[in-house]
Formats: structure tokens, C-alpha cells, sequence
């Protein structure tokens, strides 16, 4: 038996007895790499980007969302940080006017319209998310005019409809 066909009968023999090793990558399922992950999600950072960092795919951490309800918990608690984290960066956003002008080669000191357009492209995009991922605290507020505050609460309207005759109306039917 050469040293090619003893390789092949002990790969076969691992992988068909009882003891046969999981295949695919370990599990580093740990509770430093979940608490790290969390940390950056609240701090604003992509569930996706995390998942770079911790070296996973996101198949994984869903995976494990899926399987473990205080691991949910902790992501979920996360993802409410993360949407005050990107209120608070509007503010930051909106207020740095640091990039918003540049002095160009005549001296002039001239508006950097992409900069200002890509800022408020920013603002935008964390205004949406934070107002989907929590409606009640960053969406827009319809207003119904139910003075009590219960927005669940039906507003009843009522509406009149009155005849008004007009004055050549009038004066062709007092002429009949």
C-alpha cells in the first residue's frame, strides 16, 4: 500500500465511523464575540460589517439569532442604540460646516455644494432608518385632530349639505 491509497483509506475511515468530525469551520460562538458585536451595532456600525470584523458570515449570526432568545434580546437592545446613535449623528451631521466651503486658486472662498449634498444624502438616510426601525419614537407624526392624544381613537366628523338659492333664483321664482 502506497502512502496516496493509505491517505484515501484513512480519510474514508474518519469520515464513516461514529467519531467522524463535524465538517465545515468551528463554532467561535463566544461571549466576548457576541457582546463585541453588539457593541458596534449600538454604536451604529452594520450587523453586516460586524460580522466582517468577528470574521463570520452573517448566515451565522442569523443562525445564532434564531436559536438562542437572549442573544435576540441583546441585538434587539442594540438595535435601539444604534437608532439613537444615528438620531444623535444628525445633529453632529447638520451642524459641522467644517467641508462646507474651500478657498479655490483665485483666493475665493467658494461653497462645496457636493459636500453640503452628500451631508444632507446622510442626514436622509439615517432620518429613514431611524423612522422605520422605530416608528412611534422617530417617524413622522400624522396629526388628527383628536385633542385627547389617542391616535387609536376614531375621529367622528360631520358634514352639512345646504341649498342656497341665489338672488336671480329667487326673482325667477317670485315672478311665477
Amino acid at each position: 500500500m502506497n502512502e496516496r491509497e493509505f491517505l484515501r483509506l484513512a480519510e474514508v475511515t474518519a469520515s464513516a465511523g461514529p467519531a467522524a468530525k463535524k465538517r465545515g469551520a468551528p463554532t467561535i460562538k463566544t461571549p466576548e464575540l457576541l457582546d463585541a458585536i453588539c457593541a458596534g451595532i449600538s454604536l451604529g456600525k452594520s450587523a453586516r460589517t460586524m460580522c466582517i470584523e468577528a470574521g463570520i458570515s452573517q448566515r451565522v449570526l442569523w443562525n445564532w439569532l434564531a436559536s438562542d432568545a437572549e442573544l435576540m434580546r441583546q441585538y434587539l437592545r442594540a438595535k435601539e442604540l444604534c437608532i439613537d446613535a444615528y438620531a444623535e449623528e444628525i445633529i453632529e451631521i447638520s451642524d459641522d460646516g467644517s467641508k462646507d466651503t474651500y478657498t479655490d486658486e483665485k483666493g475665493r472662498e467658494v461653497i462645496d455644494r457636493e459636500v453640503i449634498a452628500r451631508s444632507q444624502l446622510r442626514i436622509d438616510a439615517r432620518k429613514w432608518y431611524a423612522s422605520r426601525l422605530a416608528p412611534k419614537k422617530y417617524g413622522d407624526k400624522l396629526l388628527n385632530g383628536n385633542d385627547s392624544g389617542d391616535i387609536g381613537k376614531s375621529v367622528v366628523h360631520r358634514v352639512e349639505v345646504a341649498f342656497v338659492a341665489t338672488a336671480a333664483a329667487d326673482a325667477g321664482a317670485a315672478t311665477k
